[in-house]
């Protein structure tokens, strides 16, 4: 093989803010390194991955399954953000999903970020489907900095199957219309089309490639669409109803019988009765239909990838922006909340060095990909990373890392906000306040601005269902007290400040 190649796989992908390709230098002389390959879902939790079977197949069992990876800021445009830069929230400043709150695609400064760090090595970049929330909305579409290609989804249209547009190298083009589901305009399958037609013209050339490809699957098509169509999203048409008896996940903290222990926006939620049961059935069943048509998507890339003699040397990713809430601690929906479902995401990586068909319990999270791929490649960050590489945690399955993991939102201002404004929804969750959170290899420590505080025990209690938080015991106490000070330090944090109070050990 000519060079290394690495395919990342990952479930929703956000990029900045910024100018257009016309004052981007080019890739710089020609590297032998690694390709990459981004494939991201958005809204994915860890139980929806039975619906990707190839992925398992050809990235899992193929490769390293990590257990705990999670989101640090568990909704779309800073997840990204955080992907993009290697950086929290509080660094790369893209706090929420739109201008108003200090969000949104022109929040995020392109000058230097991971497309642009690779570019500048000598690699051939493009980005294919989902970016930042509002590009193309606010002003008209442009080429973000560091991207030799873009195949970027135009919003507000990006959360429609059919009858979408994307922005292609400087050209606005429309697939279909929103009501005739014609299946050669579903969108996924477009997206994957157009990612392996860059792999089969790319692999051709003496650059190494990178490759963002981000899906909408499985998150809910636009509420002016919904009401158009009566559904929250629409699956290809060959996957209708596959899913349609498959029961719901329903965990220990599924409509949690007692949330005295909760703060108080959780205690608004109702006990979930048969009605609203039957909602969530009824949106779990259409999510998941929308799955195999990513999967088929991971399968086509891949086989590209081997077709063109790259696979051998591809590392591949798989995962997701966050996780969504299903029914846990009575919400009935919604993300941008501290509980596991909503911040805990699959990633999944398989690659030249990686042993096959393995798990591992290492915490990384999202702010660690960008380091992960500076790691595998000849490139190298212009500015400080908060996160560091997975690959070690890959290669060794045995390797434990302490490093705590920092989670923070700056909350909703009203009632459904985030929910509503991205895409829009019904039923949306109930607003939820400002949090910050630091998360151990056992504990889960959470502070609301409004002074209310969570604390769990994960070791002892998986679910978080117990908040130890006024525990009076002398070993809470100490601990709580540590977690404290720890969380004050990271909402502080940059670069390898991030990771001073990190080690690895061997178990």
């Amino acid at each position: 093989m000519r060079r290394l190649a690495v395919l990342v796989t990952v479930a929703a992908v956000l990029l900045p803010a910024g100018g257009g390709s016309a004052q981007d230098p080019g890739p710089g002389a020609a590297a032998s390194g690694p390709n990459v390959v981004v494939v991201m879902t958005d809204d994915q939790r860890v139980d929806d991955m039975p619906a990707l079977p190839n992925t398992q197949r050809l990235i899992g069992k193929a490769g390293v399954t990590f257990t705990r990876y999670f989101a640090s800021y568990p909704v779309c445009c800073p997840a990204r953000a955080t992907f993009f830069t290697g950086q929290y929230a509080q660094n790369h400043n893209v706090r929420c999903l739109y201008p108003e709150c200090c969000g949104g695609y022109t929040a995020l400064d392109q000058r230097e970020y991971l497309p642009v760090w690779l570019e500048r090595a000598g690699y051939v970049t493009a980005h294919i489907g989902k970016f930042l929330n509002g590009y193309g909305k606010d002003r008209d579409p442009d080429i973000p900095k560091g991207w030799t290609e873009w195949f970027g989804l135009v919003d507000p249209f990006t959360y429609r199957m059919w009858g979408y547009e994307i922005f292609e190298n400087g050209d606005l083009h429309t697939y279909g219309s929103v009501l005739r589901e014609l299946p050669r305009y579903y969108q996924t399958e477009v997206l994957t089309t157009k990612a392996t037609q860059f792999i089969r013209r790319r692999a051709r050339g003496d650059a190494p490639f990178f490759l963002s490809v981000a899906y909408l699957a499985p998150h809910h098509e636009s509420g002016r669409t919904q009401g158009l169509t009566g559904k929250l999203v629409r699956p290809a048409p060959r996957d209708r109803g596959r899913f349609a008896h498959r029961p719901l996940p329903k965990p220990p903290s599924y409509n949690e019988d007692d949330l005295s222990d909760k703060p108080r926006w959780v205690l608004r939620n109702r006990a979930i009765n048969s009605r609203r049961e039957a909602a969530i059935v009824s949106r779990m069943h259409e999510r998941w239909a929308t799955l195999p048509a990513v999967d088929r998507g991971v399968e086509a890339i891949i086989d590209a990838l081997r077709e063109t003699g790259e696979l051998d040397n591809t590392y591949v990713i798989f995962t997701s922006d966050h996780g969504f809430m299903q029914g846990e601690h009575r919400i009935p929906q919604g993300k941008m909340v501290p509980y596991d479902p909503s911040t805990q995401v699959p990633l999944l990586i398989r690659g030249p060095g990686i042993p096959r068909g393995r798990t591992t319990k290492a915490l990384v999270g999202d702010v660690d990909l960008a380091a992960t791929i500076m790691d595998a490649t000849p490139a190298r960050p212009s500015r400080p990373l908060d996160g560091r590489s997975i690959l070690p945690f890959a290669r060794n399955v045995n390797l434990r890392s302490l490093r705590p993991f920092l989670h923070t939102t700056a909350g909703q201002g009203a009632k459904g906000r985030t929910n509503t404004r991205e895409g829009g929804t019904k039923g949306t969750q109930p607003r939820v306040p400002a949090w910050s959170a630091v998360r151990t290899t056992r504990w889960l420590y959470v502070e609301y601005r409004s002074g209310q505080r969570e604390m769990y025990d994960l070791k002892r209690d998986h679910w978080e269902n117990n908040n130890v938080i006024n525990d009076p015991s002398t070993a809470i106490r100490i601990r709580r007290n540590t977690l404290r000070r720890l969380l004050s330090d990271l909402k502080r944090c940059r670069g390898r400040s991030c990771d001073e109070a990190a080690s690895i050990s061997v178990r």
